[in-house]
């Protein structure tokens, strides 16, 4: 057999010797073996390498370059900031500080192209907040909720302590920094203090005036809304109309504005006017002023052009028709999904339950909070996660119940305006509607015309006289309720100049450590390698 096959022997004999050293594995005694007998090589070296490296750490940090960091602390003073936006609603950011309007008027102002490009001043600036504060006291809090014995009390009276501490340390503090390099001084000191506080200045004008920070973020009619010309060159019924759906939009103003803090008591003007004064005067100009003038119309049957006027009421009736549909459809598309939402929402809980799990808790229809504090029994953090998707959930729900308000409100509105303008149509095609010319008792026909137009002009006036003095009204209720002293930041400390370094030694002993700590690998593997070649060559 052994003839036939002769690679049956060595299968069954072996390799060599020499092989079979080869394969055998290291063990950790001659690891250990090697490393102390080169124990002294390992010292030497780890000396040099660490001679060297923080020979270079050293000279890089002494070397680095230096920059005057010259900061500027603030407080911010409006309402929202803590909650990122402005007292109007608009969203606030600190880039809003820096924004290239506010710093093209402060480089202008002072004249800095003698110093620093535009590009290069914008670049050295920055704002940061910070919160030392709030860091600790999220660790405090975070370690005795950690306790595994908390009870469900204890736990709910920490959770609600941490809430308290957390609103009351979210103080909006801020710090405005310009940094420059030390070799190359682009501004002077005093410049430099000069321009940070006037950047915070800019700053508070573009927000006045850009973002509307000091007025409430309503928009309101304004004496451009119609003309004199507008009415004058309309049609008799025409001009009325337009009239009216004046008074209709200023209606509308003041319902926005009546609900606004104060509203209903602030007075302006020498005769002290108030909003509601000026609800009962326009109310007064539609049914005593506007509507007797649809009667004369019909009456007198005036009109400069019967068919301009008929085609004037089928379109507005149509377009009223359109947006009865649209509202129907609107309430309709929030009271489906409002149902399969709520159905969904029963079908989990009920699933919930059934699984032995607990229930999800029921939030009140119109409440942005859940009726009652669940028992928690987690983590802190699942904790808060959990409240706040039973809030966002409820707030849900309240959204769109509001809008199922809106659009119903709105579908009433709509519906009462496709009555108004079918019975007018109906009035005015059972009249004989012709021209002024065509009339037997032109008398009569003249007195009537000159009565509607002298109506029209005063009801357009005391109209423009309403929303001069609601605008007002509206631009005291900002500076009243927002920011009665257009102060929108404090400067809670002077003008700080520092030298700073870019690696701090921070930085530096933590890049020595690992820098150690991958010399010291490279030499025992080097060592090991080094040994294990020599094993082999004694072999």
């Amino acid at each position: 057999m052994a003839e036939k096959y002769p690679h049956q022997e060595i299968r069954e004999s072996g390799p060599p010797e020499h092989f079979r050293e080869d394969y055998d594995e290291i063990s950790i005694r001659d690891l250990i073996l090697t490393l102390w007998r080169s124990r002294a090589t390992i010292v030497i070296a780890s000396l040099a390498a660490a001679l060297i490296i923080f020979t270079v750490a050293g000279a890089v940090y002494l070397t680095q370059q230096k920059a005057n960091i010259t900061k500027l602390e603030f407080k911010l003073e409006f309402q929202g900031a803590d909650r990122g936006h402005y007292p109007n609603g608009m969203k606030f950011s600190s880039a809003d500080i820096l924004a290239n309007s506010v710093l093209d008027k402060v480089y202008r102002e002072n004249d800095l192209q003698r110093f620093i490009k535009f590009s290069e001043l914008k670049a050295a600036l920055a704002v940061y907040q910070t919160n030392d504060k709030l860091s600790f006291l999220e660790y405090e809090y975070a370690q005795k909720l950690s306790e595994k014995n908390l009870s469900v009390e204890n736990r709910q009276r920490l959770e609600a302590e941490f809430l308290e501490k957390k609103k009351n340390l979210l103080v909006p503090t801020y710090s405005l920094a310009f940094s420059q390099e030390q070799r190359i001084l682009s501004l002077p000191g005093d410049l430099t203090a000069k321009v940070l506080n006037d950047i915070l200045n800019a700053w508070a004008l573009y927000a006045d005036r850009v973002k509307g920070a000091n007025q409430y973020q309503i928009e309101l009619v304004s004496r451009n809304i119609l003309t004199k010309e507008d009415i004058q060159s309309e049609d008799y019924l025409i001009g009325t109309d337009l009239l009216r759906l004046t008074i209709k939009r200023i209606k509308q103003d003041l319902r926005k504005l009546i609900e606004l803090p104060g509203a209903k008591i602030i007075q302006v003007g020498k005769e002290g006017t108030s909003l509601i004064d000026l609800n009962y005067r326009i109310n007064d100009l539609d049914q005593f002023k506007v509507s007797p003038l649809f009667g004369l119309i019909q009456h007198y049957g005036l009109t400069r052009s019967p068919e301009l006027t008929t085609a004037y009421l089928e379109n507005r009736l149509f377009e009223a028709n359109l947006k009865k549909e649209q509202t129907t459809s609107d309430m309709n598309v929030y009271e489906s999904s409002l149902d399969q939402y709520l159905r969904r929402a029963s079908t989990a809980a009920s699933g919930g339950q059934a699984g032995g799990g607990a229930a999800l808790p029921q939030a009140g229809l119109t409440g942005n909070v859940p009726a009652m504090i669940p028992q928690f029994d987690g983590s802190f953090l699942n904790n808060l996660i959990q409240m706040a998707q039973e809030n966002t959930d409820a707030q849900f729900r309240q959204n769109i119940t509001q809008d199922m308000i809106r659009s119903g409100l709105l579908q009433g509105d709509v519906e009462n305006e496709v009555k108004y303008y079918e019975k007018l149509y109906s009035m005015i095609k059972g009249s004989d509607l012709a021209s002024p010319e065509s009339k037997a008792d032109e008398g009569l026909v003249k007195t009537a015309i000159e009565q509607i137009q002298k109506t029209q002009m005063l009801v357009y006036e005391q109209l423009m006289q309403a929303i001069d003095q609601m605008n007002a009204i509206y631009k005291e209720l900002s500076s009243q309720n927002l920011n009665p002293d257009s102060v929108l930041y404090t400067v809670t400390s002077p003008v700080v100049t520092s030298i700073e370094r870019t690696l701090t030694l921070k930085k530096v002993l933590i890049y020595i450590i690992l820098a150690l700590f991958f010399a010291e690998g490279v030499i025992f593997v080097s060592v090991l390698l080094a040994g294990n070649g020599r094993r082999a060559e004694s072999r």
